[in-house]
């Protein structure tokens, strides 16, 4: 059973954050969800003596997850829960009565020394999976909106909430550019502005131009809302649960034709695979982190430079047999140098 107090310095919290700290509301509830662990984690024992629950919270998610899911939570997730939770203490601690004896020695030890034996983002939509999708039949504006929005998220690398609040206007196939614009009612994350680029592929870019061309005679939202009565395109506004319809049309058509389904992240992650296995030198590796909205390029790498052991393989053979240009390598090595030291303190 939760402890009731701990539940009431939870929503204290999240109400600080919002407030004081002007994080977003997404955000905020993103982090009610991390706490919910940190509930769980402690039952009935106050967070007064948090240090004296057993097993340690990083343990606690090693082995336990709240959406029903089997297997362990992402390494990704593990470590936003940590921080939301150290912020949490840190809050307690120097801000409520009673909390003080919470020192920062400890809270500090609430991270995971090692989670190396943990997969880390391989699952991907594979260049294959993706041609496959753009020929498969459709026969309503529904399915044509699938069809074109699961191409497009390859295409762009974009983010799902990002995504379903697009408007027409924000996109020029054209020129391959889409502008991801809070100020056009872009829901990027943390509300930050870029430009991305799409994949130059043009079977792929032909499945996203014949829509564009259906939706931008109407205006209004790229993925565009329908009419339940009639079907046809209706100018409406994203709504807070836009993402959650946008995943069942996609699953509903990809039912629909044969094909499984792979959650929009999963698109996300082919469009940087897709990039990666084409960078020839840092210079491309960072391209591709800066289109697909990376604070850092160690974020690309960390979580999504994985190479199959075929793969591994093929390089290292390719090694001996390919003469490469001292000067690109020269420029690789020095672009590399200057981001280590941006990012050294």
């Amino acid at each position: 059973m939760i402890n009731r107090q701990n539940w009431q310095l939870t929503k204290k919290y999240l109400d600080y954050r919002l407030r004081v700290d002007q994080v977003s509301r997404p955000s905020m509830e993103k982090e009610k969800t991390h706490l919910r662990y940190a509930l769980e984690w402690a039952q009935e024992t106050t967070f007064q003596k948090a240090s004296e629950v057993a097993p340690s919270f990083p343990q606690f998610l090693l082995t336990s997850r709240l959406d029903g899911f089997a297997g362990r939570l992402s390494v990704v997730y593990i470590k936003k829960i940590l921080s939301t939770v150290r912020l949490f203490f840190t809050w307690l601690s120097d801000n409520q009565t009673g909390y003080k004896h919470i020192k920062q020695a400890w809270i500090k030890t609430i991270k995971v020394k090692r989670l190396s034996d943990m997969p880390k983002n391989k699952e991907s939509v594979s260049f294959e999976e993706i041609q496959v999708i753009a020929s498969a039949p459709v026969r309503t504006i529904q399915e044509r909106r699938a069809r074109a929005g699961l191409v497009f998220l390859y295409l762009s690398g974009m983010r799902i909430g990002a995504f379903v609040s697009m408007p027409v206007e924000a996109v020029d196939i054209s020129n391959r550019c889409v502008n991801q614009n809070p100020a056009l009612g872009v829901r990027t994350k943390n509300g930050k502005a870029a430009k991305t680029y799409l994949l130059d592929i043009p079977e792929l870019l032909k499945v996203v131009q014949n829509w564009d061309d259906e939706v931008r005679a109407y205006g209004g939202l790229w993925f565009a809302s329908l009419s339940f009565a009639t079907g046809e395109i209706v100018l409406q506004d994203a709504g807070e649960h836009r993402k959650n319809l946008a995943r069942r049309n996609f699953r509903d058509w990809l039912s629909s034709v044969g094909l499984p389904y792979h959650s929009p992240h999963k698109f996300r992650h082919g469009h940087i695979h897709y990039g990666l296995k084409r960078s020839k030198n840092i210079a491309d590796f960072k391209a591709v982190s800066l289109n697909v909205m990376h604070s850092t390029v160690q974020i690309t790498d960390q979580f999504y430079s994985i190479l199959s052991d075929n793969e591994v393989r093929e390089r290292i053979e390719s090694m001996g047999k390919e003469n490469s240009s001292s000067d690109d390598f020269m420029e690789s090595i020095r672009i590399l140098l200057e981001q280590h030291k941006k990012n050294d303190p």
